[in-house]
């Protein structure tokens, strides 16, 4: 976990991130405790498999020419990018490998990370990620790998470079006494390898200056900032933490930027004129007056300005909360300050004083639900937070150390009585310092919803998760919903689809948590694209929309023991109408229910096209709740119909369900995907309910198997009732019963090599028929039968005969 990082005002020493925080290294070296992810793209319809992009970033204010390299790349039509600020001007170059592109980026484009995705006739590609910088850059030279081979670089500069194994990276800049020189990397933010950069600054002689390697700012990534002692040159060594390289990109910003570690206070509200002060600057901290979005939101970043522009954001909440800034929390409970602002408000802190607590009080109503949470790993500050919430008489209310996977630390609380409350903010290990910044917000419970769609395999965060719909054809996709105080009825509505495709879904019940939508493409329909907002709307038109947002994780990369390593998220679904494809996959839709404790097969037909005989790997997309399928069914080469299978338990929902299947098929060097419509299925009460006695028998002997019946719904005709679940050497011949049946009793017959023992997998499937469609069922699973040695003959018996 993050400890406390040293920094000095105005010291030649550096306010670098050598002391922050850190993880323990990776041991990279053993392949087998090491998961690095570089995603291939074998996605979606016929998908363009995108691995990079080059330049990793660019200035602002500029126009980059961007190098795309990958595969099935030749019919690139467009590129996404999810924040404004970036253009595509032009696509120079286009071929099977490799695109060109040329990108204005705004003068006032955001500096930091940027996402995109590439749009092809046929298919979009999975993320990648775009850094945006303030300075002008250049590229590494080699061969640098000496501080006699230092490469000469002004200061201002962003070094794009690359780290192979055992390589080392050296710069050189000249500056003079008293100047700021800054250094920040972004090499593991990139994305693309098991990459943990560390950094040097040493002087003429060789005295190491700073060194920087993680940071609670920037994780993975460090900075070091410092005041410059003497007029002479300077080198910057850049390499890996273990000397392991493998193609590592980075970007190296130098300069005399400012690079404060932190930044306070750590929220306003929207709009607001915001007097933040930036700490952990070696020149000192200093104020500056930022303007806060007018939306509320996760985190905003705002870019220290002071003799420079700092090449990265710090980061502040926006929340429509009023804020208490001006009071000093107690290190006690007896002394905590009774703020003036009852609850809900926001309070911003700092965790100055090694070992101590910050104890705040303030008042609050009966049955008022009150979410506390810290901000503060999240923004950038070292603090691991422990938060503590003490009812009127000092009883523990609830307490928490990490929340929702990162350090920082949320309670909910139901206020039990009006009175004064109080809170306990502390340090996991119990460090402080002026960086560790936090942000307490005491807001009332609402109601809220996240949208996303889960990953289709272990490490898979791309495959089918945007919908690539082919002209006249139909791509389904399963949508999660986080649910937080709203269980109700709901529906969905997609803003910013691409002219031609429709999304249908069906109300989402109360008790559910997913649910399928179909997106469909006209058969005219343009191909072309967008970036897809899914939200939630009330089920009701008279009820007020709840809170919702979409989400779409991407883990570029995992460490030992499973560890998420870097992490992006964007904000959108894409979307696109691709190239027609040469199958449409049906569901023939069930006339009949599927019973609990039943079995369904059900029929999947494709219609090909003339030529196309290629297998399609069929998936069922949700099961309703208590059925069970297959993991996949296959529709072999040049066939045109398979049979998906489904069971029911006994305890199976009882509603009127919609399912859809997905298929794969190789189509042009990749996989297309095309989904069948939204087809029907009812879940339903068994028509007949049966019990089976425990059954003894002997081995080479036969005996009664009664399935007592009790009939809940009349059916046409007569069925056939089997036993299934036999062991070997043990059979029963099938009876017929009818509507009116009571039992159905079989005859049992054993060889004299049955296997002895209990069996616990008797059952009785009956078949039943309606409109002349069949009802499977499955009659009194687990019931028991034992098969016993025969008994010995009783010897008067045995001297009769002899």
């Amino acid at each position: 976990m993050p400890s406390s990082r040293n920094w000095s005002r105005g010291a030649p020493v550096a306010a670098s991130s050598q002391d922050a925080a850190r993880a323990p290294h990776p041991q990279r070296l053993l392949a087998t405790l090491l998961l690095t992810l570089t995603f291939t793209s074998a996605l979606l319809a016929v998908a363009p498999n995108f691995a990079s992009v080059t330049p990793a970033g660019g200035q602002r204010g500029t126009t980059v020419v961007l190098t795309l390299r990958g595969d099935r790349l030749a019919d690139v039509q467009e590129i996404f990018f999810y924040d404004a600020g970036l253009a595509v001007e032009s696509i120079t170059e286009t071929a099977e490998r490799v695109v060109k592109a040329r990108v204005r980026i705004a003068a006032d484009c955001r500096l930091g990370e940027h996402a995109l995705r590439l749009r092809t006739a046929s298919g979009l590609s999975s993320l990648r990620l775009f850094y945006v910088g303030p300075l002008p850059s250049l590229d590494e030279k080699e061969n640098n790998d000496t501080a006699a081979k230092a490469q000469p670089v002004p200061l201002g500069t962003t070094v794009h470079g690359i780290i192979l194994a055992e390589d080392t990276d050296w710069f050189s800049v000249t500056a003079r006494a008293g100047q700021r020189l800054s250094v920040e990397i972004e090499g593991a933010r990139l994305g693309r390898t098991m990459f943990d950069p560390i950094l040097t600054i040493r002087d003429a002689a060789g005295k190491i200056m700073a060194t920087a390697d993680d940071s609670p700012l920037l994780g993975h990534d460090g900075f070091a900032s410092l005041l410059v002692p003497a007029d002479g040159n300077y080198t910057i060594q850049v390499r890996d933490v273990v000397y392991a390289g493998n193609g590592h990109a980075y970007r190296l910003h130098i300069g005399t930027f400012p690079r404060p570690a932190a930044v306070f206070p750590l929220g306003g509200r929207p709009g607001e004129i915001l007097a933040a002060t930036f700490l952990g600057d070696p020149a000192g901290d200093f104020t500056q007056t930022l303007r806060l979005p007018e939306k509320a939101g996760a985190r905003h970043g705002v870019i220290a300005e002071r003799d420079g522009t700092a090449p990265s954001p710090n980061w502040v909440r926006v929340s429509d909360l009023p804020a208490v800034r001006d009071v000093k929390p107690a290190s006690t409970a007896a002394q905590a300050p009774l703020l003036n602002q009852p609850a809900p408000f926001a309070f911003d802190g700092v965790l100055a004083t090694k070992g101590e607590a910050a104890f705040l009080r303030f008042t609050a109503k009966k049955d008022q639900h009150l979410d506390f949470t810290i901000f503060a790993r999240r923004l950038g500050s070292p603090l691991d937070s422990v938060l503590t919430v003490l009812g009127p008489k000092g009883n523990s209310l609830g307490s928490n150390d990490d929340s929702a996977g990162q350090p920082d630390s949320t309670v909910r609380v139901r206020i039990p009585e009006d009175g004064a409350y109080t809170v306990k903010i502390a340090d996991q290990l119990g460090r402080s310092g002026p960086l560790h910044t936090f942000r307490l917000e005491i807001a009332e419970v609402r109601p809220a919803l996240v949208l996303s769609v889960p990953d289709t395999a272990r490490y898979d965060y791309e495959t089918r998760k945007s919908p690539a719909v082919a002209r006249g054809n139909r791509f389904a996709v399963l949508l999660n919903i986080a649910r937080d105080g709203f269980n109700q009825d709901l529906r969905l509505a997609f803003d910013g689809l691409p002219p031609g495709i429709t999304a249908t879904s069906d109300l989402v019940p109360a008790n559910l948590t997913s649910t399928i939508v179909l997106f469909e493409a006209a058969a005219d329909a343009p191909i072309g694209g967008g970036l897809v907002r899914p939200r939630v709307i009330p089920a009701a038109a008279n009820e007020a929309a709840p809170e919702s947002r979409f989400r779409h994780n991407v883990e570029w990369v995992r460490i030992q023991n499973d560890t998420v390593y870097v992490r992006s998220e964007v904000d959108r679904m894409a979307a696109a109408v691709v190239e027609e494809l040469p199958f449409k996959i049906a569901i023939t839709e069930p006339k009949v229910p599927l019973v609990q404790g039943g079995e369904m097969a059900l029929p999947i037909t494709v219609e090909r096209a003339a030529g196309f005989d290629e297998p399609i790997t069929l998936k069922m997309i949700l099961n309703p709740s208590g059925v069970s399928s297959q993991p996949e069914v296959v529709i072999p080469k040049g066939a045109t119909s398979a049979i998906y299978k489904l069971n029911a338990t006994a305890r199976a929902d009882i509603r009127t369900a919609r399912i859809a299947v997905i298929g794969g098929a190789p189509v042009k060097g990749g996989t297309a995907f095309a989904s069948s419509q939204l087809a029907t299925l009812d879940v339903a009460a068994p028509f007949v309910i049966g019990k089976i006695d425990f059954t003894k028998v002997e081995r080479g002997a036969t005996a009664r198997v009664v399935c007592t019946l009790d009939q809940k719904v009349p059916f046409e005709g007569t069925a056939l009732a089997r036993l299934i679940g036999l062991p070997d050497e043990v059979t029963a011949q099938p009876v017929e019963i009818t509507k009116d049946s009571k039992q159905a009793v079989f005859e049992l017959v054993t060889t004299a090599k049955a296997p002895l023992g209990l069996r616990k997998t008797l059952a009785c499937s009956v078949t039943l028929m309606q409109g002349g469609e069949p009802i499977p069922h499955i009659l009194a699973p687990g019931s028991m039968l034992r098969i016993d040695p025969p008994r010995a003959k009783p010897a008067a018996v045995a001297a009769t005969k002899e």
